[in-house]
């Protein structure tokens, strides 16, 4: 693929290849600012060719809009020029190769606007909440053999949603995408293209593989790739880890536990019923939710809930 330099507004929509004055300093003004949300840049690829190697929700993602003619597209930030585009290519690394300076390249604050994985509210997992406590209608998708995000579908581009991902997170893109993953935007916050299924809070040593199986089982995507020996394996392992764990424990100290665990922790009375969204703890009754808007816990914004049936 070829790139050209960043060039002035007046060229724009149909702008003329230029090489940037200076490449030593990182660029600040935004080329074309009407292009700042992900979601405007996208809806610019209507035109774009079908048999194109690259997708244009993996280059809107990766800052760049359709100017044409071909396979041309600008970033909004720098005014970079790629195309000429072929297989192999990831937008995201080719506008980081190209055009290194960017602004939006190297994660200062542009104004860009993500376009949002959920069509509602951002549904995160952070260990605390159970396989089973999947939402329902995303299980049934899932299982019913719908992406809930077909658009990240191929792992090119669910690689090109982690342009921004922390350079400190313990888990590197490469791995997380091939599991599945794409990345949300927030924090080490990603989501599984076929069940919805959100993890966060990486560790070093953390294998994505495992962790989709470990809390999201009936994902068909897993299961068609590692197989259905492989997620029994797992599951298998974690009620093993699980019985371990509480054999120190005298009978009345597991039912001392078992009871604070399922108490309200804020009437100290009721029994918990109700699970956080986005955050995942199960930790208040149905009568205390109503007045509360952030958990009690990680004190995340309450943005939902869902009805947790104790067997």
């Amino acid at each position: 693929m070829s790139g050209t330099g960043s060039e002035s507004n007046e060229n724009i929509p149909d702008p003329q290849p230029s090489m940037p004055d200076d490449r030593s300093s990182p660029m600040s003004i935004l080329v074309e600012p009407r292009m700042w949300n992900e979601e405007d840049r996208q809806k610019t690829f209507q035109e774009w060719p079908r048999d194109a190697p690259v997708t244009g929700v993996s280059l809107a993602k990766a800052g760049f809009y359709y100017v044409g003619p071909g396979d041309k597209v600008q970033c909004f930030c720098c005014g970079g020029i790629l195309r000429d585009w072929v297989h192999g290519d990831c937008p995201s690394n080719e506008h980081r190769r190209h055009f290194p300076t960017c602004g939006f390249v190297r994660g200062t604050s542009v104004g860009n606007v993500p376009r949002p994985l959920t069509p509602k509210a951002t549904d995160s997992v952070d260990g605390q909440l159970l396989s089973q406590l999947q939402r329902a209608a995303v299980d049934d998708e899932a299982l019913a053999g719908q992406a809930v995000y077909p658009e990240m579908e191929r792992e090119e581009t669910r690689l090109s949603s982690f342009y921004n991902w922390p350079t400190d997170a313990a888990v590197r893109p490469e791995v997380l995408a091939q599991a599945g993953f794409c990345y949300t935007g927030q924090g080490d916050n990603v989501k599984c293209f076929y069940c919805d299924g959100g993890l966060r809070n990486w560790e070093p040593g953390d294998d994505p593989w495992l962790e989709h199986a470990k809390w999201f089982p009936r994902c068909e995507f897993l299961l068609k790739t590692k197989g259905y020996e492989y997620v029994a394996r797992v599951q298998e392992s974690q009620r093993s880890a699980g019985e371990k764990a509480s054999g120190g424990q005298s009978a009345q100290e597991q039912l001392m536990q078992l009871q604070q665990e399922r108490t309200c922790k804020v009437c100290m009375d009721k029994p918990v019923s109700l699970v956080f969204i986005p955050c995942g703890h199960l930790v208040v009754c149905a009568d205390c939710a109503p007045s509360l808007s952030h958990c009690p816990i990680c004190r995340a914004a309450i943005r939902g809930s869902v009805r947790a049936f104790m067997s």
